[in-house]
């Protein structure tokens, strides 16, 4: 299970490093669609991740549908998932506030 799990893993942050590279002198959009992260302001990124929780909790339920995992597995899938929603959204949440003293 864990070799299905390296590849695409390594892939995303492969990508996001990337995208994050040619993108980091750009200016952030906070009005209008975007694609890419990375071009989002902090708000914004704020705002996509409180988004994220509702299909965090639809992605959590299809798993737990699946009994693929044990009861402990699920716990660390859930403690994963809400530590991960919890620091994307707090990160964001600072760097955008901190923005907004600066301008």
């Amino acid at each position: 299970m864990l070799g299905y799990l390296i590849v695409p893993l390594l892939i995303v942050i492969v990508v996001n490093l990337v995208m994050k590279y040619f993108l980091k002198d750009k200016k952030k959009k906070d009005k209008g669609f975007v694609l890419l992260y990375q071009r989002l302001s902090y708000r914004r990124r704020f705002i996509r991740a409180l988004w994220g929780i509702p299909f965090m909790l639809l992605m959590y339920f299809i798993i737990y549908q699946q009994e693929v995992f044990t009861e402990t597995q699920l716990q660390v899938v859930a403690l994963v998932f809400l530590l991960t929603v919890l620091f994307d959204a707090g990160y964001n949440y600072y760097r955008w506030k901190k923005e907004e003293q600066t301008a």
